[in-house]
């Protein structure tokens, strides 16, 4: 792995360790009507019974009290999410590398991902351990960051932000959906649905200011920018102001033959 990874793996570990749940939080903000959240709208994505599932990434793992599962199992590389999991009444939980995941083949009926599988390096070795595990039939659900849709009315606001944080470091990769079906594929995963829709987080206080800002990756940002950028989007804030959330949920299956390659650290 490159130090440009190495880098971002201990940033992401430092974030975490210092905001346990703060995926959690900013999405439970991000209400949008019947939808309500965007945990809420992954596991619509999944109605009725979803069998022994792995909640991979899973942070805090809000997704554990949405899905009708006969079992649940989290992982993640955070010791203070899973933590704060437990202390939640989730689980089990436990600590694990979504590039080498500790279970059997063919061992769970469903997969799903919050917002984790754009921080893992490489990808496509994660998403061949989430084709390994799952059985015949299996669905593979996830959310991710998306580029759009917005509203005309986040353009200036999210540009304020964007001027106030600009500088060194950023997400290691963007998975748009060309990309992402394309490592699903060579997995053997097909995709079944894919949508993105746009979450309005309110900006109507200080505090959705803060909140707003800490739920970012941020690396190699002084905390002289993030308090500018906070300034910045401070300007915005009126009893109906809000930020566009734009995000991309999918699902795909694993076909009855899949491609299982059994990874090892």
């Amino acid at each position: 792995m490159s130090r440009a990874h190495d880098r971002w793996a201990a940033y992401v570990a430092r974030y975490h360790a210092g905001n346990p749940g703060i995926t959690e939080t900013a999405f439970e903000h991000a209400r949008d009507g019947a939808l309500g959240t965007p945990h809420d709208w992954l596991a619509a994505a999944l109605p009725g019974p979803v069998g022994a599932v792995l909640d991979l990434a899973c942070g805090s793992a809000p997704m554990f009290d949405r899905l009708q599962h006969d079992s649940y199992l989290g992982l993640d590389l955070s010791t203070a999410e899973l933590a704060l999991a437990r202390a939640r009444g989730r689980g089990p939980v436990g600590l694990a590398d979504a590039r080498w995941l500790p279970l059997p083949d063919s061992c769970v009926d469903t997969v799903v991902c919050s917002m984790g599988l754009m921080l893992v390096q490489p990808v496509d070795d994660a998403v061949r351990e989430v084709a390994r595990v799952l059985r015949p039939g299996g669905r593979f659900a996830l959310l991710l960051p998306a580029l759009g849709p917005i509203a005309p009315r986040d353009v200036r606001p999210t540009a304020a932000l964007a001027a106030a944080l600009r500088g060194p470091g950023s997400m290691p990769q963007r998975l748009g959906g060309r990309r992402l079906k394309a490592a699903l594929g060579h997995a053997g995963l097909t995709v079944q649905a894919m949508h993105r829709h746009r979450f309005p987080f309110p900006l109507t206080s200080p505090d959705d200011v803060r909140l707003a800002v800490s739920a970012l990756y941020t690396p190699g940002r002084t905390a002289r920018q993030l308090r500018k950028a906070e300034e910045r989007l401070a300007r915005y804030v009126t009893d109906r102001a809000e930020l566009g959330l734009p995000l991309l949920r999918l699902v795909a299956e694993r076909a009855d033959r899949a491609r299982v390659v059994t990874m090892r650290p």
